[in-house]
């Protein structure tokens, strides 16, 4: 492996994970990531302790890491498909819990430790965790420490979060404030649902409809058609080139599967 790689004392390496060259990762006492995970040349992996599940992808100059990361009260647990983008940040000096499809954005920041002047002479020093749930974006916002937010949560760009906030909703501002209880997830209507298989027929040249919730690659030959039911994220069917094609383009909509392809079939994440 082609990259400064420094080997924790517990470590799990998931198949299919791909380290680029320049990428850095030092963990010293535990470090799991999880199949399909992809660390972008540039990025930092650092700490006591990180856990992240599968098809994370770490962005070129992404950083898990800083100050005081190699303390005992330091780890990151970090679910299914976490996205750290380009320049984001998430310090683990205390402990910092991500659930699965959290979305931390190019320039985000999550701190949980804020200290710098002297705190025997009443300048503010904080050292506290950080929780966020399932489902959640952070496109180009700030989080402190101690803050909890719940699920299904979108926070407007250039944001401050320096309090907790409820599941559902959507939040904007400095300090952010809830504009919408029970924004997410909500019902689209079939205009809606039509308008997104559109855009993925015209990004892959495909004719795919739509019908109770489900796209259909047809068969071809002897085999079987595959079927990608978008509201319960199931998919039925063979794998090969082209239901991959749409698999990913899905992903790009936030639409995300639990599925691999195994040797042509498509095998579910154990829970």
């Amino acid at each position: 492996m082609d990259v400064p790689f420094r080997p924790a004392a517990k470590q799990v390496i998931g198949r299919n994970v791909r380290i680029e060259a320049g990428a850095r990762i030092h963990v010293t006492e535990r470090l799991e990531i999880g199949d399909g995970t992809i660390v972008r040349r540039g990025a930092l992996v650092e700490g006591r302790s990180v856990v992240l599940g599968r098809e994370c992808w770490i962005d070129e100059e992404a950083m898990i890491g800083g100050g005081s990361v190699f303390e005992w009260q330091s780890e990151l647990r970090a679910g299914d498909f976490l996205h750290l983008g380009r320049y984001s940040h998430v310090n683990a000096a205390r402990h910092v819990t991500l659930g699965s499809e959290v979305g931390v954005g190019i320039g985000s920041r999550i701190f949980t430790h804020g200290a710098y002047l002297s705190a025997y002479e009443g300048y503010p020093a904080r050292f506290e965790q950080v929780r966020i749930g399932d489902r959640v974006w952070l496109p180009n916002a700030l989080v402190n420490p101690g803050v909890t937010i719940g699920h299904d949560v979108v926070v407007a760009a250039m944001s401050l979060v320096n309090h907790d906030l409820p599941s559902g909703c959507f939040a904007a501002g400095i300090p952010a404030r809830v504009l919408r209880q029970n924004a997410f997830p909500r019902k689209i209507t079939l205009a809606e649902k039509k308008a997104i298989v559109g855009r993925v027929n015209a990004t892959l040249k495909s004719h795919y409809v739509l019908e109770d919730d489900r796209l259909v690659v047809p068969s071809e030959g002897a085999r079987k058609p595959t079927i990608f039911n978008l509201r319960e994220r199931t998919i039925e069917g063979p794998a090969h080139a082209e239901t991959e094609r749409l698999k990913n383009q899905l992903r790009r909509l936030g639409i995300r599967f639990r599925y691999s392809n195994v040797e042509g079939s498509y095998e579910r994440w154990p829970s």
